[in-house]
């Protein structure tokens, strides 16, 4: 004896409408709500590089103010150097009248003049000597300012370009959130106008077979 098998029978068309619509509903609320967190992740995102950029806007300017205030400091120096070098000279130029003036009276049998003053141009020389070793030292650190300045400034460019690739970056994240927000809206929207026009259907089925 062999058992009889029930034969297929193809489910009604109401109800692969119904299923159909269902899956169809779930994917688009399913996927309205994954793109309505993507959208939050990207606004978080552009408030995250927002602040970065602003941060990086307002480091960059305040490298550009220290530098313009070396640059400042660095002209200053070097004015005062210049002015340190013409006394150089002067000091030098009197250290050798006093020499020869020296001179002059040693030959004059007036030894303890010339003593005196050969002594005095000794000390202006020394003098001369001194500050003019300093005026290196002072020059170099007049150019090392200038130096420094420059990189503070080149530094403080660099910071201010990065804040506002940033804020470039962060505008675009927004805009990219608002559409993201926007487009996940309407799947949702879109997925409950269907739920509803099937269950608007299926209530007016039910009417119609009362």
């Amino acid at each position: 004896m062999t058992d009889e098998l029930d034969p297929l029978v193809p489910p009604d068309p109401e109800t692969v409408e119904a299923a159909m619509t269902a899956a169809y509903v779930s994917h688009h609320l399913t996927r309205g709500h994954d793109t309505l967190r993507l959208a939050e992740r990207r606004a978080l995102m552009s408030d995250l590089e927002s602040a970065a950029g602003v941060n990086d806007l307002m480091q960059g300017a305040d490298m550009l103010a220290a530098s313009e205030d070396i640059t400042t400091i660095s002209a200053v120096v070097h004015a005062l150097n210049e002015e340190d070098l013409e006394d150089v000279i002067e000091i030098g130029a009197i250290s050798g009248e006093l020499a020869v003036l020296s001179d002059v009276l040693a030959a004059m049998d007036m030894a303890t003049m010339a003593e005196f003053l050969h002594s005095r141009s000794q000390r202006l020389r020394e003098l001369a000597v001194d500050n003019i070793m300093r005026y290196g030292a002072v020059r170099a650190l007049s150019d090392s300012l200038h130096e420094t300045s420059a990189t503070v400034g080149s530094l403080g460019d660099e910071e201010v370009a990065e804040g506002e690739a940033r804020l470039d970056l962060a505008e675009a994240a927004a805009a990219n959130s608002q559409a993201l927000a926007t487009a996940g809206e309407e799947m949702i929207a879109e997925g409950l106008a269907t739920l509803a026009a099937a269950q608007g259907a299926l209530d007016a089925g039910e009417e119609l077979a009362l």
